[in-house]
């Protein structure tokens, strides 16, 4: 089971419309992959700079992968 916490789940609830779904799968490659996938989209749609979003996306990212 993949490792992610209530307030992680709340945030990234926002952005996964197949949140739960992923979780099930247990994958977590596949799901820091869709994770990275919306934090280039961020970069890129802000002249190649993050914003508060992105931060946060990567924040998250590195959590749960170090969760797991």
């Amino acid at each position: 089971m993949i490792k992610i916490t209530d307030k992680q789940k709340l945030i990234l609830k926002q952005y996964f419309n197949n949140l739960d779904e992923l979780l099930v799968k247990d994958d977590i490659q596949v799901f820091l992959d869709r994770i990275d996938n919306i934090i280039v989209d961020n970069i890129i749609d802000n002249n190649d700079e993050p914003n508060e979003d992105g931060i946060i996306l990567q924040r998250i990212y590195d959590q749960i992968f170090n969760q797991n």
